[in-house]
């Protein structure tokens, strides 16, 4: 080590005071340059946190004025037309409205003040005025939902709510126009500095690029190898990719012909049960009808009861006709997806005693036999679920069709339960994902305990159909 250090002081020597100073100098710029650059970038992250912290301030403002104008819309338009819609908006607005009024109070708690304009008192004055505007809405929309419309639009009307919303209106312009100015300061003054950090830089590039001559060829070696060995994990990533797909594919496929293998064999137990044992019970009644005409005057105990064994044949042909409706919904095949899920609804609601909640579209929508068998059992999985172990009073069943989607939404307000303690076997949550992703759908589940569950299917209505068999249809 002391052999290397003596020889470097002879090398740096024999260089001469000039090119001493250069070396000197070429490695007290970059130091310099670093240093000040790490006092200007530590400045500019300062900026930076200004500039994001005003932005901030301003999209909140932007946000608190459009809910504002959207909930006062919705209670107009829940006064004029008492369209439940404009009553769900101004509920759903109104929360949102009293949160970002007492967060912007939080972002300007700790702002210094520019001017009158930005002020924490300002914002303050604000959320109070907010606060007052929401509770004379409140009042006209409490009027309104007791049936009181008039006295609702007359509160609406008055001088006090336009002077609220036009001093509210000000006062944001204000903030939001302050918030501008110091926008515009604070982005000045990061350009300041990212000039300065930029000339420093500059300043020593020079020198960086004596330096960067002797690792050219060393860099460009290392580069042509890196290159080469992206370009191998590209076209390796490409074949794992495909194999990937390849196997979605099948999986999807493999999934689709089990649920159609299985619908096939539901219809044909379905048949079988209507032909076979629908026939052998309706001439089981009838027999016993005739033995039961014949002994009605003779022997009236016997005939009381084949009377009894008639009704109890009776719920067994019912039954029968239940069971048979279950395996194979003949309806879709009749009167089609609407018609079969408002049938199988209002089914389901009369037996658990629910109140039902059906938006359906217009029973002529024209949907696909698969695409209405895979929505038809989803929507009857749900019920069973439903009435087996929600404890629900209320069902909701919304189903909406466009061009490329199907989207399917269920809700009921049962005991609910924790998704994450959900255990592995649950069939029923299972076999409704296993239907929708078999052809590229997606399911999501919402629930909490006490909350209820909340179901909504995403189907795309255009899907490869290449290995469909239609008679499971039929």
């Amino acid at each position: 080590m002391k052999n290397m250090l003596h020889k470097l002081a002879r090398n740096l020597k024999a260089l001469g005071w000039k090119l001493q100073a250069g070396l000197l100098l070429a490695i007290l710029v970059p130091i310099l340059t670093a240093i000040l650059s790490d006092v200007w970038i530590s400045q500019a992250e300062e900026d930076n946190q200004a500039i994001v912290a005003t932005h901030g301030r301003i999209l909140a403002l932007h946000e608190l004025q459009t809910m504002l104008l959207s909930a006062e819309s919705a209670q107009r338009g829940f006064l004029v037309n008492g369209e439940l819609q404009y009553q769900m908006a101004y509920d759903q607005t109104l929360p949102k409205i009293r949160q970002l009024a007492g967060q912007l109070v939080d972002r300007y708690a700790n702002v210094a003040p520019a001017g009158p304009d930005r002020d924490a008192r300002q914002v303050q004055q604000l959320s109070v005025e907010i606060g007052e505007k929401l509770a004379e809405m409140d009042i006209g929309v409490g009027y309104a939902r007791n049936g009181d419309i008039e006295r609702a639009r007359e509160l609406v009307n008055t001088n006090r709510g336009f002077e609220l919303a036009g001093s509210i209106s000000r006062r944001i312009d204000a903030l939001l126009d302050a918030e501008d100015k110091a926008l515009n300061r604070e982005r000045q003054n990061r350009q300041r500095v990212v000039f300065y950090v930029r000339l420093a830089v500059a300043s020593a590039w020079v020198l960086v690029l004596l330096l960067e001559a002797g690792l050219l060829l060393l860099l460009s070696s290392m580069l042509a190898n890196k290159s080469q060995q992206a370009r191998e994990m590209t076209e390796r990533h490409a074949q794992l990719d495909a194999k990937v797909n390849e196997h979605t594919t099948l999986l999807k496929q493999l999934a689709m012909d089990y649920q159609l293998g299985v619908e096939r064999e539901r219809a044909k137990l379905a048949r079988e049960l209507h032909d076979e044992l629908g026939s052998i019970l309706t001439a089981t009644k009838m027999d016993i009808s005739w033995v039961q005409r014949e002994l009605r005057d003779s022997m009236p105990a016997v005939s009381e009861k084949l009377n009894k064994t008639t009704r109890n044949l009776d719920q067994g042909i019912q039954f029968k006709r239940r069971v048979v409706q279950e395996l194979h919904p003949s309806l879709l095949s009749t009167f089609g997806l609407i018609a079969s899920v408002r049938s199988l609804a209002e089914e389901a609601a009369q037996r658990s005693d629910w109140q039902l909640e059906l938006a359906l579209p217009d029973e002529e929508t024209s949907i696909d036999d698969t695409l209405s068998l895979i929505v038809y059992r989803i929507v009857q999985e749900t019920l069973n679920n439903a009435a087996k172990y929600a404890k629900a009073k209320t069902i909701s069943i919304s189903l909406m069709v466009d061009d490329e989607h199907i989207k399917l939404e269920l809700e009921d307000d049962g005991i609910g339960f924790n998704l994450d303690d959900l255990p592995a076997e649950t069939h029923g949550l299972q076999g409704i994902r296993h239907r929708a992703t078999a052809i590229g759908g997606k399911v999501d589940f919402t629930s909490q305990p006490g909350e209820g569950l909340f179901t909504r299917v995403l189907l795309p209505r255009r899907f490869n159909k290449e290995k469909q068999h239609p008679k499971v249809l039929s």
